[in-house]
């Protein structure tokens, strides 16, 4: 052993000091570290956030109606619609219509029942509106008629509620709602949604057709 007290803890007799540094290098670093300097914490594991997929960022495409078939896939918004501010859009391939504010904010959507040709697609306004009409050809009645369009042979076309007969019979009931079964032009709804329209609207309001 050597005669210095300070290095007894690192130097030993020659025979003895190969043994001992044997062992201190089988010793891992982390434990000989020092008071003075303590060991590093772990390293920080990174995080990766993943980027979204391309499908996840677009909605899915619309589908439209037919005669069997509801429209899949309908948009809060109308996305093929052209204008800005306060309108009524009519899609006739969803069968679907949406009250839009003047901020262009959905306030309202709808299924209804129309024809897929008529009225033609273009931009019109409200230019009457009836609480209560009827149509004696058909000897039918309906409530909350709003009119837009009117045809060649001056027929008046425009949204109100589901057609009762005179006895007061509706002609189909709801869960036609969404098919394109019209036979004269008008617009079809529930009773509910046509007071809406019917409150929305205004004369002059525009209704833009898709």
């Amino acid at each position: 052993m050597s005669r210095h007290v300070g290095l007894a803890r690192v130097v030993v007799a020659t025979t003895a000091g190969v043994a001992l540094l044997a062992v201190l290098s089988l010793v891992p670093t982390a434990a000989v570290t020092t008071e003075d300097e303590p060991s590093a914490g772990p390293s920080p594991t990174a995080t990766v956030t993943p980027s979204p997929s391309p499908s996840a960022s677009k909605p899915p495409k619309p589908v439209a109606a037919t005669r069997t078939t509801k429209a899949k896939n309908v948009p809060w918004y109308p996305t093929k619609s052209q204008l800005k501010g306060k309108r009524i859009v009519y899609d006739k391939d969803l069968m679907t219509v949406w009250l839009i504010n003047g901020n262009d904010e959905v306030v309202a959507r709808y299924p209804v029942v129309g024809r897929p040709d008529r009225p033609p697609v273009g931009v019109y306004e409200v230019f009457s509106k009836s609480e209560h009409s009827m149509n004696p050809d058909l000897q039918l009645k309906f409530d909350n008629m709003v009119r837009f369009y009117r045809s060649t042979n001056g027929v008046a076309i425009g949204f109100h509620d589901i057609p009762r007969t005179y006895s007061g019979v509706p002609i189909h009931g709801p869960d036609k709602l969404g098919l394109p079964l019209g036979i004269g032009g008008c617009v079809r709804m529930t009773t509910e949604a046509s007071a809406k329209v019917y409150r929305f609207a205004r004369v002059g309001t525009r209704v833009e057709v898709l």
